[in-house]
């Protein structure tokens, strides 16, 4: 039987997929960043619903990368022995705007930019994700984003190897029997 941390860490998998698809396309970067949050939540969500997890109140709510992430990647760097930890804070900021991406998470209608549905901008105009620049996009390819990035990356495609490690071994993803 799978159990839920596994079926988000499964549909975890396919956003990155999807994500890379995205990545390598001439689409909007709305698409990508869209595929980028749903993928980064999941993949919080599969360790959020591991036996004991510290945060059951989040296993349902869309706003926890900023809150779930950095504790992930810290934890992964220390279990592969990084021996100069990266800024967890620059971290944290960049988790931040992903969870921003997400039309329900708006910091109470402050920020109203979002990958999914228009809104209105400052200027009274209709904005439109497709059209939008996101400030998020070139970010992700600095240092941090690329930190970022690579840990997400390892942790979705390795999770029996790495957080997911407390799982016991009968219970391996699928693709890896």
């Amino acid at each position: 039987m799978t159990t839920l941390s596994e079926a988000f860490a499964s549909q975890a998998a396919s956003d990155l997929e999807a994500y890379q698809e995205l990545s390598a396309s001439s689409l909007p970067s709305s698409h990508r960043l869209h595929y980028l949050q749903m993928w980064l939540e999941k993949l919080c969500k599969a360790y959020l619903w591991l036996p004991d997890s510290y945060a059951n109140e989040l296993r349902t709510r869309h706003n926890v990368v900023e809150k779930v992430f950095p504790r992930i990647v810290g934890e992964h760097w220390r279990r592969i022995g990084f021996t100069h930890r990266p800024d967890i804070g620059s971290i944290r900021q960049l988790c931040r705007e992903i969870d921003l991406l997400h039309p329900q998470v708006d910091e109470n209608g402050r920020r109203p930019d979002n990958v999914e549905y228009p809104w209105i901008g400052e200027s009274g105009d209709s904005e439109v994700p497709a059209r939008w620049k996101f400030q998020l996009a070139n970010r992700l390819y600095k240092n941090t984003g690329r930190l970022l990035l690579k840990a997400a990356v390892s942790l979705t495609n390795n999770p029996t190897s790495s957080w997911v490690s407390a799982r016991p071994q009968s219970r391996r993803r699928a693709s890896e029997r």
